[in-house]
């Protein structure tokens, strides 16, 4: 009977082992302005504010004069540092240096905040290759947030493991029990 509550507390370990998030959390940033519009779904590194985006989650879109096209990933333009804020910090939730994304065939856009927590713009690489909003144009955008959301938890491939190896210590123990014949209860 020990090794079969020992099978079992493994197994119910290891059901749990798993079922972590490899990131901490989701931020969604919808942005909007005169002739453009997206949402970033950034995936964070975890710990507190200020995170760090580690990758663009699907669902992550740009809207530019009604044509419509899916981020791809994080890119380095603009001197980006993929840094997001939750509650908004100095320059909003995102600071001057913003976070920057590829879309399309080859573009990229940087979202970046201003000297305020309001003031918000989007370049586009497409029209500031620099990547300066001092030299070349940029699109004016004001800034809507979710709060930082933990993803759907979903097992691991590590995590089935361990509990099919529960599953088999708990077969190997009732299997290695000995049975009393029907013949001697009698």
């Amino acid at each position: 009977m020990k090794s079969l509550l020992i099978a079992g507390a493994i197994s119910g370990a290891a059901a749990f082992a798993g079922a972590v998030p490899a990131s901490a959390s989701v931020f969604d940033l919808s942005f909007s302005g005169t002739g453009i519009s997206g949402l970033l779904v950034l995936d964070l590194g975890g710990g507190s504010s200020p995170y760090t985006a580690v990758a663009i989650d699907s669902g992550s879109y740009i809207d530019i004069g009604g044509t419509t096209y899916a981020i791809t990933g994080l890119t380095t333009y603009a001197g980006d540092d993929q840094r997001a804020f939750f509650p908004a910090g100095l320059h909003g939730f995102v600071d001057f240096a913003g976070i920057s994304a590829s879309f399309g065939s080859g573009d990229s856009l940087n979202l970046f905040g201003g000297y305020s927590p309001t003031g918000y713009g989007v370049l586009l690489k497409s029209q500031n290759t620099e990547g300066n909003p001092f030299v070349g144009p940029y699109y004016q955008v004001t800034v809507t947030d979710a709060p930082p959301r933990d993803p759907t938890p979903v097992p691991e491939l590590s995590t089935w493991a361990m509990l099919g190896l529960g599953f088999a210590g708990l077969a190997f123990v009732a299997a290695g029990r000995r049975k009393t014949p029907i013949a001697a209860l009698g």
